[in-house]
Protein backbone atom coordinates (compact mmCIF):
# COMPACT_ATOMS: atom_id res chain seq x y z
CA UNK A 1 0.00 0.00 0.00
CA UNK A 2 1.28 3.45 -0.92
CA UNK A 3 1.79 5.64 2.15
CA UNK A 4 2.34 9.33 2.92
CA UNK A 5 2.98 11.40 6.02
CA UNK A 6 -0.25 13.34 5.48
CA UNK A 7 -3.26 13.11 3.19
CA UNK A 8 -5.46 16.09 2.34
CA UNK A 9 -8.91 15.34 0.92
CA UNK A 10 -10.31 18.21 -1.14
CA UNK A 11 -8.08 20.82 -2.82
CA UNK A 12 -10.20 23.95 -2.87
CA UNK A 13 -9.20 27.07 -0.95
CA UNK A 14 -8.60 25.39 2.40
CA UNK A 15 -7.31 22.09 1.08
CA UNK A 16 -4.76 23.64 -1.27
CA UNK A 17 -3.50 25.85 1.55
CA UNK A 18 -3.43 22.89 3.97
CA UNK A 19 -1.35 20.83 1.53
CA UNK A 20 1.11 23.71 1.38
CA UNK A 21 1.16 24.19 5.17
CA UNK A 22 1.92 20.51 5.75
CA UNK A 23 4.55 20.38 2.99
CA UNK A 24 6.26 23.40 4.52
CA UNK A 25 6.61 21.43 7.73
CA UNK A 26 8.61 18.78 5.92
CA UNK A 27 5.87 16.18 5.52
CA UNK A 28 5.40 14.09 2.41
CA UNK A 29 1.88 15.12 1.43
CA UNK A 30 -0.75 13.58 -0.83
CA UNK A 31 -3.63 15.78 -1.97
CA UNK A 32 -6.77 14.20 -3.42
CA UNK A 33 -9.37 16.12 -5.42
CA UNK A 34 -12.45 14.52 -6.96
CA UNK A 35 -12.63 17.13 -9.75
CA UNK A 36 -10.02 18.50 -12.12
CA UNK A 37 -7.33 20.99 -11.26
CA UNK A 38 -8.88 24.42 -10.96
CA UNK A 39 -12.46 23.27 -11.44
CA UNK A 40 -14.94 25.19 -9.29
CA UNK A 41 -17.82 22.91 -8.38
CA UNK A 42 -17.57 23.62 -4.66
CA UNK A 43 -17.25 26.92 -2.83
CA UNK A 44 -14.03 28.33 -4.31
CA UNK A 45 -15.11 29.48 -7.78
CA UNK A 46 -16.53 32.73 -9.07
CA UNK A 47 -13.19 34.41 -9.93
CA UNK A 48 -12.95 36.67 -6.87
CA UNK A 49 -13.47 36.78 -3.10
CA UNK A 50 -13.66 39.77 -0.75
CA UNK A 51 -11.04 40.19 1.96
CA UNK A 52 -11.88 42.70 4.72
CA UNK A 53 -10.97 43.48 8.30
CA UNK A 54 -14.05 45.29 9.72
CA UNK A 55 -15.89 42.02 10.19
CA UNK A 56 -19.63 42.40 10.71
CA UNK A 57 -20.12 38.69 11.45
CA UNK A 58 -18.19 38.96 14.74
CA UNK A 59 -15.20 40.97 16.02
CA UNK A 60 -13.39 37.75 16.96
CA UNK A 61 -12.58 37.18 13.27
CA UNK A 62 -10.54 40.38 12.95
CA UNK A 63 -7.18 39.01 14.19
CA UNK A 64 -7.54 36.05 11.83
CA UNK A 65 -8.32 38.43 8.97
CA UNK A 66 -5.26 40.56 9.72
CA UNK A 67 -3.02 37.48 9.76
CA UNK A 68 -4.62 36.16 6.58
CA UNK A 69 -3.90 39.41 4.76
CA UNK A 70 -0.18 39.05 5.50
CA UNK A 71 -0.12 35.37 4.58
CA UNK A 72 -1.77 36.07 1.22
CA UNK A 73 0.90 38.68 0.57
CA UNK A 74 3.60 36.11 1.39
CA UNK A 75 2.06 33.56 -0.98
CA UNK A 76 1.74 36.21 -3.67
CA UNK A 77 5.37 37.21 -3.36
CA UNK A 78 6.54 33.61 -3.54
CA UNK A 79 4.34 32.78 -6.51
CA UNK A 80 5.11 35.91 -8.49
CA UNK A 81 1.43 36.42 -9.38
CA UNK A 82 -1.18 38.95 -8.32
CA UNK A 83 -3.56 37.40 -5.78
CA UNK A 84 -4.69 40.29 -3.54
CA UNK A 85 -5.87 43.61 -4.99
CA UNK A 86 -6.47 46.38 -2.40
CA UNK A 87 -9.57 48.47 -3.13
CA UNK A 88 -10.88 49.65 0.22
CA UNK A 89 -14.22 48.48 1.56
CA UNK A 90 -17.74 49.91 1.98
CA UNK A 91 -20.27 48.17 4.24
CA UNK A 92 -23.65 49.85 4.52
CA UNK A 93 -27.23 49.62 5.68
CA UNK A 94 -29.76 51.30 7.89
CA UNK A 95 -28.81 51.97 11.50
CA UNK A 96 -29.51 48.76 13.40
CA UNK A 97 -28.69 46.54 10.41
CA UNK A 98 -26.32 43.61 10.86
CA UNK A 99 -23.81 44.73 8.23
CA UNK A 100 -23.50 48.33 9.39
CA UNK A 101 -23.63 47.82 13.14
CA UNK A 102 -21.46 44.71 13.05
CA UNK A 103 -18.76 46.37 10.97
CA UNK A 104 -18.71 49.40 13.27
CA UNK A 105 -18.49 47.19 16.35
CA UNK A 106 -15.56 45.16 15.04
CA UNK A 107 -13.68 48.24 13.80
CA UNK A 108 -14.04 50.01 17.14
CA UNK A 109 -13.22 46.94 19.22
CA UNK A 110 -9.97 46.33 17.34
CA UNK A 111 -9.00 49.92 16.66
CA UNK A 112 -9.21 49.55 12.87
CA UNK A 113 -8.84 52.77 10.86
CA UNK A 114 -12.27 53.61 9.47
CA UNK A 115 -14.91 56.26 9.03
CA UNK A 116 -18.69 56.18 9.07
CA UNK A 117 -20.45 58.25 6.41
CA UNK A 118 -24.08 59.06 5.60
CA UNK A 119 -26.10 58.43 2.46
CA UNK A 120 -25.27 61.75 0.85
CA UNK A 121 -21.55 61.19 1.30
CA UNK A 122 -21.81 57.67 -0.10
CA UNK A 123 -23.45 59.07 -3.23
CA UNK A 124 -20.96 61.90 -3.51
CA UNK A 125 -17.94 59.60 -3.40
CA UNK A 126 -19.45 56.78 -5.44
CA UNK A 127 -22.30 57.99 -7.68
CA UNK A 128 -22.97 54.41 -8.75
CA UNK A 129 -24.77 53.79 -5.44
CA UNK A 130 -28.35 54.72 -4.54
CA UNK A 131 -28.47 53.55 -0.90
CA UNK A 132 -31.78 53.31 0.95
CA UNK A 133 -32.99 56.51 2.62
CA UNK A 134 -31.32 56.88 6.01
CA UNK A 135 -28.50 54.46 5.16
CA UNK A 136 -25.00 54.87 6.50
CA UNK A 137 -21.78 53.00 5.74
CA UNK A 138 -18.47 52.12 7.29
CA UNK A 139 -15.51 52.75 5.00
CA UNK A 140 -12.13 51.09 5.57
CA UNK A 141 -8.93 51.31 3.58
CA UNK A 142 -7.55 47.81 4.22
CA UNK A 143 -9.91 45.70 2.15
CA UNK A 144 -9.90 44.31 -1.34
CA UNK A 145 -10.39 41.14 -3.31
CA UNK A 146 -8.57 37.86 -3.90
CA UNK A 147 -8.33 36.13 -7.26
CA UNK A 148 -9.64 32.76 -6.16
CA UNK A 149 -8.29 30.75 -9.08
CA UNK A 150 -4.83 32.33 -8.81
CA UNK A 151 -4.81 31.86 -5.03
CA UNK A 152 -5.56 28.15 -5.21
CA UNK A 153 -3.14 27.50 -8.05
CA UNK A 154 -0.36 29.38 -6.26
CA UNK A 155 -0.81 27.22 -3.15
CA UNK A 156 -0.96 24.01 -5.18
CA UNK A 157 2.12 24.86 -7.23
CA UNK A 158 4.13 25.83 -4.18
CA UNK A 159 3.10 22.63 -2.37
CA UNK A 160 4.24 20.61 -5.38
CA UNK A 161 7.60 22.38 -5.37
CA UNK A 162 7.98 21.24 -1.78
CA UNK A 163 7.31 17.63 -2.76
CA UNK A 164 3.53 17.29 -2.36
CA UNK A 165 1.86 14.79 -4.67
CA UNK A 166 -1.49 16.07 -5.99
CA UNK A 167 -3.97 13.81 -7.73
CA UNK A 168 -7.02 15.17 -9.50
CA UNK A 169 -10.05 13.26 -10.67
CA UNK A 170 -9.59 11.00 -7.65
CA UNK A 171 -12.45 10.92 -5.17
CA UNK A 172 -11.97 9.79 -1.57
CA UNK A 173 -15.07 7.91 -0.46
CA UNK A 174 -14.06 6.60 2.97
CA UNK A 175 -11.32 6.61 5.58
CA UNK A 176 -10.55 4.51 8.65
CA UNK A 177 -7.86 4.08 11.29
CA UNK A 178 -5.22 1.63 10.14
CA UNK A 179 -4.00 -1.35 12.10
CA UNK A 180 -0.79 -0.28 13.79
CA UNK A 181 -1.53 3.46 13.52
CA UNK A 182 -2.28 6.09 10.96
CA UNK A 183 -5.13 5.99 8.50
CA UNK A 184 -6.28 4.39 5.30
CA UNK A 185 -8.14 6.42 2.68
CA UNK A 186 -10.21 4.58 0.10
CA UNK A 187 -10.89 6.07 -3.31
CA UNK A 188 -13.85 5.60 -5.63
CA UNK A 189 -11.61 3.44 -7.81
CA UNK A 190 -11.01 1.06 -4.90
CA UNK A 191 -7.44 2.15 -4.21
CA UNK A 192 -6.37 2.29 -0.55
CA UNK A 193 -3.69 4.79 0.48
CA UNK A 194 -2.08 5.10 3.90
CA UNK A 195 -1.27 8.26 5.83
CA UNK A 196 -0.03 9.19 9.28
CA UNK A 197 -2.14 12.35 9.41
CA UNK A 198 -5.40 13.20 7.64
CA UNK A 199 -6.97 16.56 6.79
CA UNK A 200 -10.53 16.65 5.46
CA UNK A 201 -11.42 19.80 3.52
CA UNK A 202 -14.13 18.51 1.20
CA UNK A 203 -16.32 21.60 1.49
CA UNK A 204 -20.00 20.81 0.86
CA UNK A 205 -19.12 17.11 0.63
CA UNK A 206 -17.51 17.01 4.08
CA UNK A 207 -20.58 15.54 5.77
CA UNK A 208 -20.15 12.30 3.83
CA UNK A 209 -16.65 11.83 5.23
CA UNK A 210 -17.57 12.56 8.86
CA UNK A 211 -21.12 11.26 8.75
CA UNK A 212 -20.72 9.76 12.23
CA UNK A 213 -20.54 13.26 13.77
CA UNK A 214 -23.95 14.22 12.34
CA UNK A 215 -22.99 17.86 11.92
CA UNK A 216 -25.92 20.15 10.99
CA UNK A 217 -24.49 21.30 7.65
CA UNK A 218 -26.75 22.84 5.01
CA UNK A 219 -25.73 23.32 1.36
CA UNK A 220 -27.03 26.56 -0.12
CA UNK A 221 -27.24 27.48 -3.81
CA UNK A 222 -25.75 30.94 -4.51
CA UNK A 223 -26.35 32.53 -7.94
CA UNK A 224 -23.72 35.09 -9.00
CA UNK A 225 -24.03 37.60 -11.85
CA UNK A 226 -21.67 39.87 -13.78
CA UNK A 227 -23.10 42.91 -15.58
CA UNK A 228 -21.75 45.17 -18.29
CA UNK A 229 -22.45 48.61 -16.76
CA UNK A 230 -24.33 51.30 -18.65
CA UNK A 231 -22.16 53.95 -16.99
CA UNK A 232 -18.48 54.35 -17.95
CA UNK A 233 -16.49 51.40 -16.61
CA UNK A 234 -13.81 53.79 -15.33
CA UNK A 235 -16.30 54.91 -12.68
CA UNK A 236 -16.63 51.37 -11.28
CA UNK A 237 -13.15 49.94 -11.85
CA UNK A 238 -10.27 49.20 -9.48
CA UNK A 239 -8.99 52.47 -8.10
CA UNK A 240 -12.46 53.97 -8.13
CA UNK A 241 -14.93 51.45 -6.68
CA UNK A 242 -14.28 49.55 -3.42
CA UNK A 243 -15.49 46.08 -2.62
CA UNK A 244 -18.86 46.57 -0.99
CA UNK A 245 -21.65 44.96 1.01
CA UNK A 246 -25.05 46.67 1.23
CA UNK A 247 -27.89 45.44 3.42
CA UNK A 248 -31.30 46.36 2.04
CA UNK A 249 -34.43 46.94 4.13
CA UNK A 250 -36.45 44.27 2.30
CA UNK A 251 -34.23 41.65 0.61
CA UNK A 252 -31.16 40.97 2.70
CA UNK A 253 -27.59 41.81 1.81
CA UNK A 254 -25.86 42.04 -1.55
CA UNK A 255 -22.16 42.33 -2.26
CA UNK A 256 -19.92 43.13 -5.18
CA UNK A 257 -16.57 44.06 -6.68
CA UNK A 258 -15.02 46.59 -9.04
CA UNK A 259 -15.42 46.01 -12.76
CA UNK A 260 -13.45 43.06 -14.15
CA UNK A 261 -12.59 43.55 -17.85
CA UNK A 262 -12.67 39.79 -18.29
CA UNK A 263 -16.15 39.25 -16.89
CA UNK A 264 -18.00 42.43 -15.90
CA UNK A 265 -19.13 43.87 -12.59
CA UNK A 266 -19.91 41.10 -10.12
CA UNK A 267 -23.01 41.28 -7.90
CA UNK A 268 -24.59 38.57 -5.75
CA UNK A 269 -26.91 38.16 -2.81
CA UNK A 270 -25.26 36.96 0.41
CA UNK A 271 -27.41 33.87 1.13
CA UNK A 272 -30.14 32.96 -1.32
CA UNK A 273 -32.24 30.91 1.10
CA UNK A 274 -32.36 28.02 -1.41
CA UNK A 275 -31.03 24.77 0.05
CA UNK A 276 -30.30 21.35 -1.46
CA UNK A 277 -30.23 17.94 0.14
CA UNK A 278 -26.61 17.56 -1.00
CA UNK A 279 -24.01 19.32 -3.12
CA UNK A 280 -24.68 16.87 -5.95
CA UNK A 281 -28.35 17.89 -6.07
CA UNK A 282 -27.76 21.62 -6.58
CA UNK A 283 -29.19 23.11 -9.78
CA UNK A 284 -26.09 24.58 -11.44
CA UNK A 285 -28.02 26.49 -14.10
CA UNK A 286 -28.37 30.24 -13.64
CA UNK A 287 -32.12 30.81 -13.94
CA UNK A 288 -34.14 33.81 -15.12
CA UNK A 289 -35.43 34.17 -11.55
CA UNK A 290 -31.84 34.39 -10.29
CA UNK A 291 -31.11 37.24 -12.66
CA UNK A 292 -34.38 38.97 -11.80
CA UNK A 293 -33.62 39.01 -8.07
CA UNK A 294 -30.10 40.37 -8.49
CA UNK A 295 -31.19 42.84 -11.17
CA UNK A 296 -33.98 44.16 -8.91
CA UNK A 297 -31.29 45.11 -6.38
CA UNK A 298 -29.13 46.65 -9.10
CA UNK A 299 -31.99 48.73 -10.52
CA UNK A 300 -32.89 50.05 -7.07
CA UNK A 301 -29.42 50.67 -5.67
CA UNK A 302 -26.90 50.68 -8.58
CA UNK A 303 -28.92 51.78 -11.62
CA UNK A 304 -25.82 52.66 -13.65
CA UNK A 305 -24.81 48.99 -13.52
CA UNK A 306 -28.11 47.77 -15.00
CA UNK A 307 -26.68 46.70 -18.35
CA UNK A 308 -26.37 43.38 -20.14
CA UNK A 309 -25.76 40.22 -18.15
CA UNK A 310 -22.25 39.34 -19.30
CA UNK A 311 -21.61 36.21 -17.23
CA UNK A 312 -23.07 34.10 -14.44
CA UNK A 313 -22.42 31.08 -12.28
CA UNK A 314 -23.79 29.17 -9.30
CA UNK A 315 -21.59 28.74 -6.23
CA UNK A 316 -22.22 26.86 -2.98
CA UNK A 317 -22.25 27.87 0.66
CA UNK A 318 -21.99 25.19 3.33
CA UNK A 319 -23.72 26.65 6.37
CA UNK A 320 -23.91 25.93 10.06
CA UNK A 321 -26.93 27.07 12.11
CA UNK A 322 -24.92 29.94 13.63
CA UNK A 323 -23.08 30.71 10.35
CA UNK A 324 -19.67 30.31 12.01
CA UNK A 325 -16.98 27.92 10.86
CA UNK A 326 -16.40 24.31 11.84
CA UNK A 327 -12.73 23.55 12.52
CA UNK A 328 -11.93 20.58 14.74
CA UNK A 329 -10.29 17.21 15.25
CA UNK A 330 -12.19 13.96 14.96
CA UNK A 331 -12.90 12.74 18.51
CA UNK A 332 -12.54 9.07 17.62
CA UNK A 333 -9.35 9.30 15.57
CA UNK A 334 -6.29 11.20 16.73
CA UNK A 335 -4.50 12.74 13.77
CA UNK A 336 -7.63 13.69 11.80
CA UNK A 337 -8.57 17.35 11.40
CA UNK A 338 -11.35 18.88 9.35
CA UNK A 339 -12.73 22.26 8.33
CA UNK A 340 -15.76 23.40 6.40
CA UNK A 341 -19.10 25.12 6.76
CA UNK A 342 -17.68 28.57 6.26
CA UNK A 343 -21.19 29.87 5.60
CA UNK A 344 -20.12 32.02 2.68
CA UNK A 345 -17.32 33.99 4.33
CA UNK A 346 -14.37 31.63 4.71
CA UNK A 347 -12.20 31.91 1.59
CA UNK A 348 -10.21 34.90 2.86
CA UNK A 349 -9.03 32.92 5.90
CA UNK A 350 -7.62 29.95 3.98
CA UNK A 351 -3.91 30.48 4.80
CA UNK A 352 -4.63 30.74 8.54
CA UNK A 353 -7.15 27.90 8.60
CA UNK A 354 -4.52 25.79 6.83
CA UNK A 355 -2.02 26.40 9.61
CA UNK A 356 -4.67 25.54 12.20
CA UNK A 357 -5.47 22.29 10.37
CA UNK A 358 -1.79 21.36 10.16
CA UNK A 359 -1.45 22.01 13.90
CA UNK A 360 -4.50 19.92 14.74
CA UNK A 361 -3.59 17.01 12.48
CA UNK A 362 -0.02 16.83 13.73
CA UNK A 363 -0.40 17.61 17.45
CA UNK A 364 -4.12 17.78 18.23
CA UNK A 365 -3.86 21.40 19.37
CA UNK A 366 -3.27 24.89 17.96
CA UNK A 367 -2.28 28.23 19.47
CA UNK A 368 -5.00 29.94 17.44
CA UNK A 369 -8.28 30.60 19.29
CA UNK A 370 -10.77 28.17 17.73
CA UNK A 371 -13.10 27.28 20.59
CA UNK A 372 -16.02 29.02 18.95
CA UNK A 373 -15.45 26.87 15.84
CA UNK A 374 -15.46 23.49 17.57
CA UNK A 375 -17.99 21.00 16.24
CA UNK A 376 -19.12 20.03 19.73
CA UNK A 377 -21.11 23.27 20.05
CA UNK A 378 -23.88 21.57 18.10
CA UNK A 379 -24.35 18.90 20.74
CA UNK A 380 -22.70 16.04 18.87
CA UNK A 381 -19.75 13.93 19.88
CA UNK A 382 -16.99 16.09 18.41
CA UNK A 383 -14.43 17.77 20.64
Amino acid sequence: METFDAIVVGLGAHGSAAALALARRGLRVLGLERFGRGEAFGSSGGRTRIIRLAYFEDPSYVPLAVESWERWRDLEAGAGVRILTPTGGLYGGLPGSTVLDGAIRSAREHGLPHEVIDRDEIRRRWPVFEPPDGARALVEEQAGFLRSDAAIEAALARAERLGAVLRFGMQAVDWRPAVGGGFEVETAAGEVIGGEHLVLTAGPWLGRLIWDLALPLAVERIPVAWFEPKMPTAEVSVGRLPVWILETPTDGSFYGFPYDPGAGLKVARHHSGEFATSADDVDRDFRPADEARIRAFVRAHMPGVDGLLSSSTVCLYTNTPDEHFVIDTHPAARGVAFASACSGHGFKFAPVIAEILADLAMTGATPHPIERFRAGRFGGTAS
